[in-house]
This record gives structure tokens, C-alpha cells and sequence, in this order.
């Protein structure tokens, strides 16, 4: 099914070009690049000549975009002869019948002192528009040498935590690499493999419906550029942490090849502390736990692929990714059991280490074809990762009375486990657009997403009567996981005048299905046949720059297969596990925006919008006594939950500022109130968040990046999280007289604040919870550009004659 709007679209695309059965004027149709910049040539002289005598049949000035055709001519041969000062004259025979459509023509340059000239464009940090803001990374000076979540929090309007969650509007985002759906994280990206972040909070019918608030798209870099072109880059930082990388690419005529390879060896020492108030009846006891360790990241990451122009309407591509690596977090723990008066009666010590090795393959192959009808084009891709995974874990607490004597009120505990695991994702899709005047256009597509996960854990656990280690069911898994969603979209979009709408609508079904092998009937299966998605987009541009947009979206946020693993984690009196029962959560998006330039040096957008969400997917604490080895613990177990509702409403205002011609800030703030209803229980409160980017160009080729960010308490079902913020500084310079050598210095988090706080009550017990990771940060990173803007790597033979202009290509 997901092909056959291949067939389809194909069918239309020709039945627009050829009319069946009637006999009409043939015509020619093309377009005018320049050869070294790309862009369209305008207003150059096109002559359409006889191939007989050359005389001229007819002319004309190639449009704005570069576009020229001829219509209503009879079939034959002709001559295209095409000329504009400071290019050479092109010719080009061509023989047409009924439709023929030349392509991109490319026009060489006669200014050969333009050879050594080499022109830069300069790219803002960031760019707005009324449906999307844009993150350019390559502006970014904090997150080079880091991976996709030092990248993601210096982009305004998201936040992220210590553990890496990603948040926009405080509402999970769906995050996409390419537009598609991996099996990689987000700290298995590497940050010198992105090119931009896109923020879209309320998508189109096009996009996924998934993601309470929205999607960010992380665009990984594609070189194109012609010539052999390449980066290479290293860094070291305080830490002890190091990063390596090389980027290269060549392209010539109709193929484009390239290759990038990173290495990271990223180590973040974290200091963790939880005190917990026990409340047995009238009993009062406390709990004082520590926990010392670091977490260790190293992996590579490949890509390799290519570009295939196989003419100037046609393009297909294939690449080929590999990132491996060993995540280890290991920790020293200790613990004290206070009585009522919070005097230490008992202490134990031990180790709480996790090892994580994966492999990740990702292959992607894409085919896009563009149409000589201007904005015409149909897109397919298929995009398959795999990932396997092997993880062991040792924990050991051993108890002493406080005089150093082993405890004989408290067993002591010492297990290991060993697991592994494969994730598979298969996604296929297909996209067509055709306008259907100048203000009209008609998007059409399919998706199919296919994901299969598999998880072994066995856990053994020390009988200290017998001194055995014995299998523990209540701490192993045997997990399957399968889940298959199929979409379809439609969208149309018109205006008159000044007034513009998009109207859509999505249709997705949904599949899911869960076992876990060693535990009998403990299985699911939840199926949502067809769930629609609709979108509605108006807008209103108004003199001066103004533009005024309305919009609604419905959205899903289904449960990550990670929350519905119904295994238990354990963790020193605390344990979490995920809940099979879990639904998806489903909000309705409403969102006015309003974006005005003034005179390109102040952009503002304004928005204000509200989210309500029914079913919606929350942690929740409850206090409970599990079997381990033998023996009852009593603990505070957290598990996600579909809570009754969430609402959320709210202001965001970002505004970015050319203070001068090489300074520019950019400052997002967004305000919300929030309630949350789960259980019987009620919360609600003002949040706040607000992130500002300053980038200054200085003398002697020096740029200077200040971000700093604040984010207010978080509101919970049965508590709070603390208040943070932080502060980043970069330095940049750059050496040689191309500005191709540089060198970054940053100091993250300068202030040293970033931490996690938090405070949950229960109607057995208060808990405060403490996470700091080293965080303040010295990096030093150089890197180099080389290579050249080449059409043509290798020189002719002598005496080989050229085509008179550059057909190949494929610029879109």
C-alpha cells in the first residue's frame, strides 16, 4: 500500500503532462542556475531558433525563479540559444513532440577574476517563521565537541533536564533525525553531525500527530557542494572528555560521495543524595542515601553515502550509518537508617554499576523527482535501523551497625545481571505536492512505521544461608515488543489576497503488542484501528510586515516502549518499572501567533496557546513492599500512569535582535499555567521558562557566544521540582586568510548550577531528591575546512571538447 501512490502520482504527474487522446502545440520548458552559486538567473535573453536556417521562431526573458517555457509551438526540432552578459552563450539542440522538459541549465561565468574569489554567506543562529523556527548548530559554540543534547539546550524554546529529557512548552516533543524515527538517543549523536534543529510546536497533517507539543526535527549535514570539501576537528576538555571527527564529501557531474566519521570519549562524574521521612502509624523512621560515581560515554559514529543525479529531474540517495560504543555508569552508594530523633542507627555500603554496549546500523535510501511545473515534486524514502545491545549490571550493599559490626537487623544484598536486546524500526514513506494555482497546492502521502523490540534480562541474586546465587524473577525480564503504525495524510492549502488557510486532515492506525516470556499470561495487545488528526491553519498578513496566524491541531502521545516494560529497576529502597496497562494520551492544540520584521533588524513572535490533554501519561509514587531474594523490602515504587487530564495554557515571545551589524540576541520566554489531575489527586501552578542567545562578531576574527537560561519549579501529581538555571560562554577565532582554521573555547554552565531537586509526598512517606553531574565544563576545540568549489575534479584529456553547458546536477 505504501507504494502505490508511487503509481498514483506518476499516473497524475503524466496525465498533467499529456493529455490523453488530444492533439496540442507541443511545448518547451526550462530553468537558468548559475553554475557556481545555484541560484536562479533572471531576465536573461532565451531564443528558441529553427535547426535548419537558425532563424529565430521566438523569445522571451527568463522569469524571477529563473523559469522560461515556450508554448503552443509547433512539434519539431529547434535550437535553444541562450545569452546574458557576464555568461557564456549557450546552445542546445532539442527535438520535442508534444512536452519537453530541458531541465536546469546551468550558465558558466566569463568574469574569470571572480576565480579566486571565494563569496560567504553568513547564516543568522536562528531564523523564525510563522509555522517554524530554525537552530542553526554551526552558529553554536557550546555544544561543539558534544552530542544532539548539548545541541538541543541551546536552542530556544526547549529545555532539557540532567537525564536528557527534551521538553517544548512543557510538553514531550516528538523527536525526528531527518524527519524520520531512529533507534540512536540523543547522546549518540554527535553534535558535529548537525546541521540545524527544527522547532515546529503545532504541526501540520503532514507531519506525524505524535508528540503532545509538537516535533524537532534534528537535519544531519549533507555536503553537496561541487569539488573535493572536507572538515576536520578535535577538542579536549576538563573533564578529561575528547572528541574527534573528519567530514568530507566529493562530488563531480551527476554523483555526490560522502563520508563523515566522529569519535567521543565523554566522562560526567554525578553526586546523587535522597532523604526520605518514613511514616509507619505513629512509627517515624528516615532514610539518608548517597550515591558517587561517574557516567561514561565512548562511541564512534560513521556515515557513508551517496548522491545520484541521474538527470536534472531525478535523484536518488543512499547512505549508510554505524554508530558502536559503551555507556558505563558506575557508582559507590551508601546508606544510613535514622530512627525518629534522625540519629544514624545503621549503615551499609556497596556498588550500584551499569554496563551498556550497542550497535546501531542505520540505511536509508530516498528518491526524489521535481517536475518542470513549478513547486511539483514527489518524494519516497525507506529508512531501516537496527540495534543490538548488551548490558550487565552488579549491585552490593553490606550492613554495619555504627560501631562497624555487620548488621544483624538488615541482610546484606549482592546480585548481577546480564541482559541483551535488539530494536528494529522500519519506515517507509511516500510524499507528493502539486500546486494547483499561485496560491493553491495539494499534499498527499503515506507512512508506515514498523517497530519490533526484544529484551532479555536475567538477574541472579546472593543466598548468603547457602552462599548460591539463585535466579530472581522479580528483577529478570523476557520482554517482545511489537508496534506497527500506518498513516495518511491530505492537506490543501489556498488564499485570496492577503488572507491564506491550510486545512488537513491524518489518518493513523495503531498497533501494539507485549509479552513477557517468563512470567505466564502476562501479555497485551491494543489496537486503535483508525484515530483522525485534523489541522486547520489561518493566516492574515498585514501591511508593514505583520503576519497574524490561528491554528489548530489534535495530537497523540503514545507510550514509549520503555514505559510499558513491566520489569522492576531497583535502586537502594527505591525501584521503578513500567506499567503495560498505559493508553495513549490525546491534546487538542490551539495556538495565535503573531510574527512582525521590523526593518530585518527586530523580529518578534508572539504566541499564546492552550493544550488540553486527556489520558495523560505521568509518573506516580506509591509506597509498597517487594520480594528480593528471599526477603521483603519495603520501597517507593514510581511507575508512569494515565492520569484524568492535563491542561496547560500559556504565552511564548521570541525576539530576535540585530543589535548591530555583528551582534545579535535572541531571547525566548514562555509562561504557562498548568494543573494536573491523577488519582484523586490535584496540582496546578505558574511555570515559567526563558533562555537568551547573544552572538558577537569582535576585531582580529574573534566571535563571543554568552546563553544562559532559567527555569522555574515544575509542577508534579504529588509534588515539585526545584527551580535552575545555567550559563554557557564561547570563544571562537579564526586563522588563515580564509578564515578556514579555527579555534572554540567554551565554558559551560560557568556558575556551576545545573542540578536536579525534587520533592515528592505520599500518604507514607516524603522524599527529597538531589542529582548534580559535573557540569561546569572547559572545551577547546580546533578545526579546519579545506577544498575547493570544483565542477570538475579531474582535468579533460586534451583536445576533449565541452558540452557548452552543465546539464547535470540535479539542483532542486
Amino acid at each position: 500500500m505504501i507504494w502505490s501512490i508511487f503509481l498514483l502520482a506518476g499516473t497524475v504527474a503524466r496525465a498533467q503532462q499529456q493529455p490523453g487522446g488530444q492533439q496540442q502545440q507541443a511545448e518547451i520548458l526550462g530553468k537558468l542556475l548559475d553554475n557556481q552559486t545555484g541560484k536562479p538567473v533572471e531576465y536573461a535573453s532565451v531564443a528558441l531558433l529553427k535547426s535548419t536556417d537558425s532563424s529565430v521562431v521566438t523569445g522571451m526573458l527568463s522569469k524571477g525563479n529563473g523559469d522560461f517555457d515556450f508554448r503552443n509551438i509547433a512539434p519539431g526540432k529547434y535550437i535553444l540559444k541562450i545569452y546574458f552578459i557576464g555568461y557564456e552563450t549557450f546552445f542546445k539542440p532539442v527535438t520535442v513532440r508534444q512536452s519537453s522538459d530541458v531541465g536546469n541549465i546551468r550558465l558558466k561565468t566569463t568574469a574569470t577574476a571572480l576565480k579566486g574569489v571565494e563569496v560567504v554567506g553568513e547564516k543568522p543562529a536562528f531564523t523564525m517563521e510563522i509555522d517554524k523556527r530554525v537552530f542553526n548548530v554551526d552558529k553554536n559554540l557550546a555544544s561543539v565537541g558534544g552530542t544532539a543534547t548539548d545541541v538541543l539546550r541551546q536552542v530556544p524554546s526547549v529545555n532539557v533536564d540532567i537525564d536528557g529529557n527534551v521538553s517544548v512548552r512543557n510538553g514531550s516533543p516528538t523527536i525526528f533525525i531527518d524527519g524520520r524515527p531512529s533507534t540512536l538517543t540523543l547522546d549518540q549523536i554527535p553534535a558535529d553531525a548537525i546541521q540545524s534543529v527544527e522547532v515546529v510546536t503545532n504541526p501540520s497533517a503532514k507531519y506525524d500527530a505524535e508528540g503532545m507539543s509538537g516535533i524537532l526535527n534534528i537535519v544531519l549535514k549533507k555536503n553537496r557542494k561541487a569539488g573535493i570539501n572536507g572538515l576536520i576537528q578535535g577538542g579536549y576538555t576538563s573533564t578529561k572528555s575528547a572528541n574527534a571527527g573528519v567530514d568530507l564529501n566529493a562530488r563531480q557531474g551527476k554523483v555526490n560521495v560522502f563520508l563523515n566519521y566522529s569519535l567521543r570519549d565523554r566522562r560526567s562524574p554525578m553526586k546523587q543524595h535522597m532523604f526520605r521521612k518514613n511514616i509507619d502509624g505513629n512509627n517515624i523512621s528516615y532514610l539518608d542515601q548517597y550515591q558517587d560515581g561517574e557516567f561514561g560515554r565512548r562511541f564512534q559514529n560513521g556515515r557513508l553515502g551517496f548522491d545520484w543525479f541521474i538527470d536534472n529531474r531525478n535523484t536518488i540517495t543512499l547512505s549508510q550509518g554505524i554508530t558502536a560504543g559503551d555507556f558505563n555508569n558506575l557508582n559507590t552508594q551508601e546508606i544510613f537508617d535514622l530512627n525518629g530523633n534522625q540519629e544514624r542507627i545503621q549503615r551499609g555500603v556497596g556498588r550500584n554499576d551499569n554496563k551498556h554496549n550497542f550497535r546501531n546500523y542505520a540505511t536509508q535510501m530516498g528518491y526524489k523527482r521535481t517536475f518542470a511545473k513549478e513547486g511539483q515534486e514527489l518524494t519516497a524514502d525507506v529508512t531501516y535501523n537496527r540495534a543490538n545491545s548488551r548490558n550487565n549490571n552488579d549491585y552490593s550493599l553490606e550492613y554495619f551497625d555504627m560501631a562497624g559490626q555487620p548488621s544483624n537487623t538488615s541482610a546484606s544484598e549482592l546480585r548481577y545481571g546480564k541482559g541483551s536486546g535488539t530494536t528494529t524500526y522500519l519506515t517507509a514513506q511516500v510524499d507528493f505536492v502539486t500546486p494547483l494555482s499561485e496560491k493553491s497546492k495539494l499534499e498527499a502521502g503515506l507512512r508506515s512505521n514498523n517497530r519490533k523490540f526484544n529484551n532479555v534480562l536475567n538477574t541472579f541474586g546472593k543466598d548468603f544461608s547457602t552462599g548460591e546465587f539463585a535466579y530472581d524473577s522479580s528483577l529478570s525480564n523476557d520482554y517482545r515488543y511489537t508496534e506497527q503504525i500506518n498513516a495518511a495524510y491530505v492537506s490543501y492549502t489556498g488564499g485570496y489576497g492577503n488572507f491564506g488557510f491550510q486545512t488537513g486532515l491524518r489518518a493513523e492506525q495503531s498497533f501494539y503488542s507485549g509479552e513477557m516470556r517468563n512470567i505466564k499470561g502476562a501479555s497485551y495487545e491494543i489496537d486503535y484501528p483508525i484515530s483522525l488528526f485534523p489541522s486547520i491553519f489561518l493566516s492574515q498578513k498585514l501591511r508593514g510586515d505583520h503576519e497574524l496566524q490561528l491554528n489548530y491541531s489534535r495530537r497523540i502521545q503514545r507510550p514509549w516502549f520503555r514505559d510499558l516494560l513491566p520489569n522492576i529497576e531497583y535502586n537502594a529502597n527505591s525501584a521503578r518499572r513500567g506499567n503495560p496497562t498505559l493508553t495513549p494520551e490525546f491534546t487538542n492544540s490551539f495556538e495565535l501567533s503573531y510574527l512582525k520584521d521590523f526593518d530585518r533588524k527586530v523580529n518578534v513572535l508572539a504566541s499564546v496557546y492552550f493544550r488540553n490533554t486527556n489520558n495523560a501519561i505521568t509518573n506516580f509514587y506509591v509506597d509498597t513492599t517487594l520480594v528480593l531474594d528471599g526477603q521483603e523490602r519495603k520501597v517507593l515504587l514510581n511507575y508512569p500512569i494515565n492520569a484524568d487530564r492535563r491542561n496547560s495554557y500559556g504565552a511564548e515571545l521570541t525576539v530576535r535582535t540585530q543589535v548591530t551589524k555583528g551582534w545579535d540576541i535572541t531571547t525566548n520566554v514562555n509562561l504557562a499555567q498548568t494543573s494536573v489531575s491523577a488519582q484523586n489527586l490535584d496540582n496546578s501552578g505558574f511555570i515559567w521558562f526563558g533562555k537568551v542567545n547573544s552572538n558577537t562578531k569582535l576585531p582580529w576574527n574573534l566571535t563571543l557566544q554568552v546563553t544562559g537560561e532559567y527555569e522555574s519549579k515544575q509542577i508534579l501529581p504529588q509534588g515539585e521540582e526545584a527551580p535552575e538555571y545555567q550559563i554557557d560562554l564561547g570563544l571562537k577565532k579564526d586563522f588563515l586568510k580564509k578564515k578556514n582554521l579555527s579555534v572554540m573555547v567554551g565554558l559551560n554552565d560557568i556558575f556551576n548550577t545545573d542540578r536536579d531537586l525534587s520533592w515528592t509526598k505520599t500518604s507514607f512517606s516524603e522524599s527529597e531528591r538531589y542529582r548534580k553531574r559535573v557540569s561546569r565544563e572547559l572545551r577547546v576545540n580546533v578545526s579546519w575546512r579545506f577544498g575547493k568549489m570544483e565542477a570538475k575534479i579531474f582535468k579533460k584529456k586534451r583536445g576533449e571538447e565541452g558540452s557548452g553547458g552543465d546539464m547535470g546536477g540535479g539542483d532542486f
